[in-house]
């Protein structure tokens, strides 16, 4: 009896060891989404709070400092595309916001969290652009 009780509790303990290991990797893996949306975030507002040329094509700027960067591309009738993301980080976020000033103005219900341009390859600038 006490070798079966031995047993059972091996077994349970391992299940156990086995489920927490699962979600060690599963809370790992939320922390770093965490901090990849909040830098994204963060590099979206500090790019709202800058100077942006007129200028045809994606526009980069950078905080090193912070590691954001955030990235403006100019559309029709003073609107603009404005993305946000940290350095190195896969997630960015995106606002439409209006070009009245050098100054964005985030256009209301402008806020999305994916690329609405028509192909991936558009969503990023080419590598022949340069940040400011």
């Amino acid at each position: 009896m006490v070798l079966l009780l031995m047993l059972l509790g091996g077994i349970t303990l391992h299940a156990m060891r086995t489920q927490l290991s699962q979600n060690l990797q599963t809370v790992g893996d939320e922390q770093h989404y965490h901090k990849d949306y909040w830098q994204a975030h963060s590099a979206l507002e500090w790019g709202r709070t800058q100077r942006w040329p007129k200028a045809e094509g994606w526009q980069c700027q950078s905080w090193p400092a912070e590691q954001w960067q955030s990235c403006l591309l100019r559309t029709e009738d003073n609107y603009g595309l404005l993305s946000g993301r940290g350095e190195d980080r896969a997630l960015s976020l995106w606002r439409w916001v209006s070009l009245e000033t050098e100054v964005p103005q985030a256009a209301a219900h402008g806020w999305i969290d994916f690329c609405p341009l028509a192909t991936p390859a558009a969503c990023m600038p080419q590598n022949g652009d340069t940040g400011l």
